[in-house]
């Protein structure tokens, strides 16, 4: 006897993708779905749902509730949307479609008019937005979850037209305290650019897209958002922040030596809050960590990759290998929020002193 269950089902799928992924290497593209898949099923189990079936770069998953389902898909798109701050529309970003019904399961497929209805409003639903069937529209708990009336719409294989609702998020700003934040820039990738082949140049945003998220993914932390040659990473932790940041100066300056480039990397490290609200990011640790990456280049001699660091950021690290090999520097800043904190520049390997 074929035994049917009520459940709630979610389809989930990543748009813009394609283009993206397709620039990945194999390992690199491995990781990313790896990180995705653990995000949805993370956050699934939360409310106590789990994933059924991988289809592509998205999945089905099933939950006890609508409700519940709802509440873990707004939250599956804020954390990837958190994960990729500043980027506009350059962002991966999910479509997530819930439905209700009698649902056989069988051997990890599921069979059901509600799961050929997933599929159909896959297609109709637009990047970031979540939309619900009627019968999951009426189970849910609309005190919890706001909703709006989307339309009703003809779906082939369903001979009435299908209401179609979507979750009418709210977005609030997030305070993301107490991260240690990577600044890192190029110094002379603009003349290098304007003066090589435009492929010379990609070659080079390339190889520095890898390796700061291979970096970031090695030390838990999070590629906030890059502009240009520039790249903003953060950490929980003091220790993994220079652990990423010196990794990451030492990488690319074998990269960079080994293609006769000239273009060393200098990064800066503070300790800061961060504010985002939808794909925005801001706030005071940001511009004190880009404005002393900057500042500090006066210091810097030809072809040497640095690391400069806050006063925050070094009493962190109070009694660890690090704080031996910071030594104080006077970078002279132009502006008075740099003039209020302490500057210290860390003793690279095969550098005399760290002042």
């Amino acid at each position: 006897m074929t035994t049917l269950r009520l459940t709630a089902i979610m389809k989930t799928d990543l748009s813009g993708s394609t283009a993206r992924f397709r620039g990945l290497r194999g390992a690199d593209l491995d990781a990313v779905l790896s990180e995705h898949r653990n995000l949805v099923s993370r956050l699934a189990a939360a409310g106590e749902g789990r994933i059924v079936k991988p289809e592509g770069d998205g999945f089905w998953v099933v939950f006890p509730s609508v409700t519940a389902a709802a509440v873990a898909a707004m939250a599956m798109q804020e954390e990837l949307r958190l994960s990729q701050p500043n980027k506009a529309d350059d962002r991966l970003v999910m479509r997530i479609v819930i439905t209700l019904g009698d649902v056989m399961h069988q051997e990890g497929a599921l069979v059901g008019d509600a799961v050929v209805l997933a599929s159909r409003l896959e297609a109709i639903t637009p990047p970031d937005e979540i939309y619900l069937s009627a019968p999951a529209w009426l189970a849910l708990n609309r005190a919890e979850v706001r909703t709006a009336f989307v339309d009703t719409v003809t779906l082939k294989g369903f001979p009435d037209p299908v209401l179609v609702y979507r979750v009418a998020q709210t977005h609030r700003t997030r305070v993301i305290a107490d991260q240690y934040i990577v600044f890192a820039d190029l110094r002379g990738f603009t003349r290098y650019a304007e003066e090589r082949p435009m492929a010379d140049a990609e070659e080079i945003l390339d190889e520095l897209f890898d390796l700061t998220n291979r970096v970031s993914r090695e030390f838990d932390g999070t590629n906030r958002f890059s502009i240009g040659d520039a790249y903003c990473l953060t950490f929980p932790q003091a220790g993994a922040a220079m652990e990423a940041a010196e990794r990451l100066t030492q990488r690319w300056a074998d990269f960079d030596r080994g293609r006769g480039i000239d273009c060393p990397m200098n990064v800066a490290v503070h300790k800061g809050t961060l504010h985002a609200y939808r794909s925005n990011l801001w706030g005071r640790g940001l511009e004190v960590a880009a404005e002393l990456e900057n500042e500090s280049r006066r210091l810097l001699l030809a072809g040497e990759c640095s690391i400069f660091v806050t006063g925050q950021v070094r009493g962190d690290l109070a009694g660890s290998a690090w704080e031996a090999r910071l030594g104080p520097v006077d970078i002279r800043p132009s502006t008075p929020r740099l003039a209020e904190i302490e500057i210290f520049r860390l003793a690279m390997p095969g550098r005399r002193g760290a002042g």
